[in-house]
């Protein structure tokens, strides 16, 4: 789908989201920012929070105290609570 990126977030019981979005935001030391499809590749610790921009305009909001951002070829997985 074009505009898209395709996330995955898991924590030590599973996988807590998967879906296709619009766009991911969240923390890392440098302050807040935004992975939109075709995005370079990219990985970070993270921090605070993770929101999700649905393909139906609509967010989601993870609060998290720390996790691994990693974007590899128009796919973000992340790994909270490491």
């Amino acid at each position: 789908m074009p505009n898209s990126i395709t996330i995955n977030i898991k924590n030590r019981q599973g996988t807590m989201f998967s879906d296709t979005v619009k766009a991911v935001s969240s923390y890392n030391d440098k302050g807040p920012f935004d992975i939109l499809s075709e995005h370079e590749n990219f990985i970070s610790l993270i921090k605070q929070k993770i929101v999700i921009h649905k393909l139906d305009n609509k967010t989601q909001e993870f609060k998290i105290d720390n996790g691994v951002l990693r974007v590899y070829k128009n796919n973000v997985n992340i790994f909270i609570g490491i």
